[in-house]
């Protein structure tokens, strides 16, 4: 039906049909499109609601009622105290329309304001932006959710345990000399990570929710991949899974020749302290798991690796939950108890879009930045296998 013919029940159908549409939309396109029919059922929405308004006054007036005095606040009467913040959907609309380069209608202007202030450079991300970034994030890169990860602004001193002696038999009455245990600090810094993507400037024509999907997944997606190889693999300036211990040698690890086998599984398990048993993972990417450790058997000849009663969607071996990360070398494992990797993050990811640098391909530059960093705090939490 033509948009112009439907009535105001009609609309209000369309528009609830149109949330489970957007819910069940397999690709951009058919987020676009769904996004510019609801700025136009939106508008034919609030035109018929209107007209049913000045429907309603005209009989009023017909039938002789009294017509309580109506006192109409413009736009530009409003107030910033009325403003409401990084969580609102109209700052969303604002900060957004900001990127693309979009006019903003003057309550946006002035939730804009009103949620940076005077002389910020940055603007602050949507509270719904940020979350959905996060969440975002934590799907694609799931170690995010296994090592003890801050969100605390500028460089974190962390204390942690040296040298420990266990406490000792005590003479009544005779003197007692403290013990000789040691503390070492581990400080994580604020280290930067971008990802710049450029895209044609008729992304302009974009609507808000199909755009704010994009950029979500977008820049998000890389920059959490990155973050989850810092976690993994560490490099000279975080300190990850592979450079928890300084050498991997018989202690802390286990190589295995050509296939994985029962034997190498239950070595690897007898080298991590029992007190990490409790929060104890593995992890290693998808073609370990599948080639390698799936097809081991037990001495009963069951497969060491099984469902998870309560999720079957949960893999464990011997017990242990299992993670998937396509961080991780081919060919190695990781046992251990993953929260003590601890990571700050000590900038959310913020947004910010230049046309000037694509001026010349007509094109739009959005560089998405957090700041990370990580270290381990107990070396003996980690165990490798690797080939």
């Amino acid at each position: 039906m033509n948009l112009d013919e439907m009535n105001l029940q009609q609309v209000i159908e369309r528009l609830a049909a149109w949330e489970i549409e957007l819910r069940d939309a397999k690709d951009i396109d058919a987020v676009n499109a769904l996004g510019a029919e609801k700025e136009l059922l939106e508008a034919r929405k609030a035109e018929l609601e209107e007209l049913e308004t000045r429907k309603q006054t005209a009989l009023d007036i017909t039938s002789g009622k009294v017509i309580p005095k109506i006192i109409e606040t413009r736009k530009d009467d409003i107030n910033m105290n009325e403003c409401k913040g990084a969580a609102s959907m109209e700052y969303r609309d604002a900060f957004m329309k900001t990127l693309l380069g979009k006019e903003l209608n003057e309550v946006e202007k002035r939730e804009f304001a009103f949620t940076n202030g005077a002389g910020n450079a940055t603007a602050v991300v949507p509270t719904i932006t940020s979350e959905s970034i996060v969440d975002y994030m934590a799907k694609i890169a799931p170690m995010l959710n296994e090592i003890d990860l801050m969100r605390i602004a500028g460089a974190v001193r962390i204390a942690t345990e040296g040298v420990r002696q266990n406490a000792a038999l005590h003479a009544e009455n005779a003197p007692v000399a403290p013990a000789a245990d040691t503390m070492l600090w581990i400080t994580l810094g604020s280290f930067e990570f971008m990802k710049v993507q450029r895209i044609s400037a008729t992304v302009r024509a974009m609507a808000i929710p199909a755009f704010e999907a994009w950029l979500v997944k977008t820049l998000a997606e890389d920059i959490a991949i990155q973050l989850e190889n810092e976690i993994v693999l560490g490099t000279n300036v975080t300190a990850g899974l592979e450079t928890s211990n300084p050498i991997w040698n018989a202690t802390n690890s286990v190589q295995f020749v050509a296939n994985v086998t029962y034997a190498d599984i239950t070595g690897l398990i007898a080298l991590l302290p029992a007190r990490h048993d409790r929060l104890a993972k593995f992890v290693m990417n998808k073609a370990m798991y599948y080639n390698q450790i799936a097809q081991i058997l037990d001495a009963n000849g069951n497969p060491i690796a099984v469902p998870d009663f309560s999720n079957p969607a949960q893999m464990r071996i011997m017990g242990y939950p299992v993670l998937i990360s396509d961080s991780v070398a081919a060919n190695v494992a990781y046992l251990g108890n993953f929260k003590k990797i601890v990571g700050n993050l000590s900038q959310d990811v913020t947004i910010e879009s230049s046309a000037q640098s694509g001026f010349l391909n007509n094109s739009i530059d959005f560089r998405g930045v957090c700041a990370f960093d990580c270290a381990c705090t107990d070396a003996n939490a980690i165990r490798k296998l690797s080939l």
